[in-house]
């Protein structure tokens, strides 16, 4: 197992920007999940229009910060029928490298070729198809059709629940469902056991407050723990 990146998920209007970019200098490898929803902007783990064009300048500013846009809801339904409406009401996403569909188990039923062709259209992205055990084909038809597509192993949604078992793989993918500070070690070892390739890790719910917002001590924390796998695996 190579671990290259971890992702902290949930960043919001509670998070100074500047927090971001010290981050990122003292830990290269880190990747920011943003969360897009369009019912829940500028709520707890869902930054307001505002926070998210500060964000985008400084990434002009920072180009080294490293974005991934995480999509929920009505957006994921419209990508799904093969309209990016979300590129219309938000029109700095361009800065981020990597598009996350999340699906939180519910079904979501494609136009397989509007739906194809809409990630074509976005080049030199990378697409994570968050596998949830219903939604699990959409990565297949992706990767069938040559589009630079990657799989996460999620069934916990964001809940912070640990699963009973990691799955195994051999190829590039990313792990999260209950990770946290006081668990990570333990489970990069039990991860170890069963991936053979390249992975990513994603941390949201346990690097968070008891009112929602991200505690920058914990992800501090994660971040050390997982720089002993990223620099010496």
């Amino acid at each position: 197992m190579f671990l290259s990146k971890v992702t902290i998920t949930g960043a919001d209007n509670s998070v100074e920007h500047k927090d971001l970019v010290r981050l990122q200098a003292q830990y290269p490898f880190v990747e920011w999940g943003i969360l897009f929803s369009k019912a829940k902007m500028a709520s707890p783990r869902y930054p307001s229009f505002t926070w998210l064009e500060k964000l985008a300048q400084t990434k002009q500013e920072h180009p080294e910060l490293r974005l991934s846009g995480h999509i929920c809801g009505r957006w994921v339904r419209d990508i799904c029928e093969g309209n990016w409406t979300i590129l219309q009401d938000l029109p700095f996403m361009d800065i981020f490298d990597r598009y996350q569909l999340n699906f939180h188990s519910y079904v979501h039923k494609i136009q397989k070729e509007a739906f194809l062709d809409g990630l074509r259209a976005l080049k030199n992205k990378e697409f994570i198809f968050q596998l949830d055990d219903v939604n699990n084909d959409l990565l297949t038809i992706a990767e069938d059709n040559n589009i630079s597509a990657a799989g996460l192993f999620d069934t916990s949604g964001g809940a912070g629940v640990l699963p009973d078992s990691w799955p195994k793989s051999n190829k590039w993918i990313g792990y999260a469902g209950g990770l946290g500070p006081d668990c990570l070690n333990e489970q990069l070892n039990e991860i170890a056991k069963v991936a053979e390739g390249e992975i990513w890790i994603d941390v949201e719910t346990k690097v968070r407050t008891f009112d929602e917002r991200l505690d920058l001590e914990k992800v501090e924390k994660f971040l050390q723990i997982s720089s002993l796998w990223v620099y010496n695996v």
